[in-house]
């Protein structure tokens, strides 16, 4: 495909089929009873940390007279909990309004019912291509990026395969619903790419910064090794697999590498299921340097093995 054409790579005509409306009523009662338990399960939060809060100031002021006033950056109070099941409501919302996006967007329809066949004229360019792009992705995501992970005791399961493919084919249609709504432009496919992938950048760096990574995602991240996984595994995953779409416009394959990313992250970070009593070890003891990832291994579920903590 020419990157100086100017042709859209998704219509909305074809929307209101019965089988894209009902992947669309799915999606809108998955999201529903998500937004609805969470809303219960957070009054009952609320309610215990008020008490915990309590007891935290009285605390405080028992002993203030004997120990030093800590900031509030050490308050352990302020600090979230993580929660398993809450991750999984939270990401249960995001992934229904992803696809509910994914519809209205045309996004669904090309992905999945009517997916666009590229031009063979070059068929060994494209096989080429293809492959470039699956393998930057294994490398990348199956390979380099667990290298910088830790799972503090976590256990592996088939949920994190499920998790991975749901959430990737969600951000990976999330991601292409950008792209939808830059081409409405009509500027040339390069400059449709060059302006989604800024936004996309942006949107996915304080996306996981400020939120995925904090409520959703488990504690996963060696600090150390935070801008070698950008470097040699998420710019790599970028900037290849997106030229893949410019130059090809095949939304079905792109998923598919960016689903087979997720998997990778997912079973490397062995994320939890909904029902484990699984939370994070305390900000400050968590590992930061590569040379301590051993270290991880002795938090198990809530506590340090050995009352062990890090300083």
């Amino acid at each position: 495909m020419d990157w100086a054409d100017t042709s859209r790579s998704f219509s909305r005509d074809r929307i209101w089929d019965p089988a894209q409306l009902a992947v669309c009523g799915v999606a809108v009662v998955i999201g529903i009873v998500c937004v609805i338990t969470h809303v219960r399960q957070t009054r009952g939060d609320t309610k215990l940390t008020e008490q915990l809060h309590l007891v935290s100031e009285t605390l405080q002021q028992t002993n203030s007279s004997d120990t030093v006033k800590e900031s509030n950056n050490s308050d352990p109070m302020k600090e979230y909990r993580y929660d398993a099941y809450t991750a999984w409501l939270r990401a249960g919302i995001f992934i229904s309004i992803c696809f509910v996006i994914s519809w209205g967007m045309g996004v669904l329809d090309a992905t999945f019912f009517h997916p666009k066949l590229p031009q063979m004229d070059n068929n060994m360019y494209f096989i080429i291509f293809t492959a470039a792009s699956f393998i930057i992705v294994l490398v990348g995501y199956w390979i380099i990026w667990p290298m910088g992970t830790v799972t503090y005791g976590r256990a592996w399961g088939w949920h994190c395969v499920l998790f991975g493919i749901v959430d990737g084919l969600a951000e990976s249609q999330l991601f292409l619903c950008i792209w939808s709504a830059v081409e409405l432009f009509g500027l040339p496919r390069y400059g449709t790419g060059l302006i989604t992938f800024f936004l996309q950048g942006g949107f996915k760096a304080n996306w996981d910064q400020q939120y995925w990574n904090v409520y959703v995602a488990p504690a996963h991240n060696i600090e150390e090794w935070n801008k070698w996984k950008v470097l040699f595994v998420h710019v790599p995953n970028v900037l290849v697999t997106f030229s893949y779409f410019i130059t090809y416009g095949n939304a079905t394959l792109y998923c598919a590498t960016q689903t087979l990313a997720l998997i990778g992250s997912t079973n490397a970070m062995k994320f939890p299921s909904p029902f484990s009593k699984y939370t994070n070890p305390p900000l400050q003891s968590q590992v930061a340097r590569y040379a301590d990832k051993d270290n991880a291994k002795k938090w198990h579920m809530d506590h340090w093995m050995g009352d062990e903590q890090k300083e």
